[in-house]
């Protein structure tokens, strides 16, 4: 059982934007930490469970593994807290046995919250790490030709 400490109220919806978006798990974090709150080994097995579905239908889609972090903190902490819950999600599927060739990792810092909050006030749900998932045959048509058509 969790720790109080480690209790994190994450939110009841995300914005309709997000929300809508089957290529998106959410992994969310401990504010200013890089432990997961304790439902984030269950949204990690959650992508791997998706990512093999969508292999069974067709090529291997590209993961998208992109670290957020709540505004609370000076703008480079952000980054860097986000690339570090990046990575500790891309070695967690990484270990699930998805090949470290189609997973991508980046940090945005505070520069993308999921859920608006006034100056100075901590958004827990701004604590996160979102999986997208990328079809090759996507990445293929917004490639720039090699040669002219």
């Amino acid at each position: 059982m969790p720790s109080r400490s480690d209790w994190v109220e994450l939110p009841d919806s995300v914005p309709v934007d997000r929300a809508l978006s089957a290529d998106i798990r959410y992994v969310f974090f401990l504010p200013g930490k890089t432990g997961m709150a304790p439902d984030g080994t269950a949204a990690v097995a959650a992508a791997v469970v998706e990512d093999a579905r969508r292999r069974a239908k067709g090529p291997a889609p590209r993961l998208i593994v992109t670290g957020h972090a709540d505004a609370g903190s000076d703008p480079a902490a952000a980054q860097r807290l986000s690339l570090q819950r990046a990575r500790l999600v891309a070695a967690r599927l990484r270990a699930a046995g998805i090949a470290p060739a189609r997973i991508t990792v980046a940090g945005a810092g505070a520069a993308d919250p999921l859920l608006p909050a006034p100056p100075g006030q901590a958004e827990p749900a701004n604590d996160r790490v979102e999986i997208g998932f990328e079809s090759p045959v996507a990445s293929q048509l917004d490639a720039t030709p090699q040669r002219p058509i």
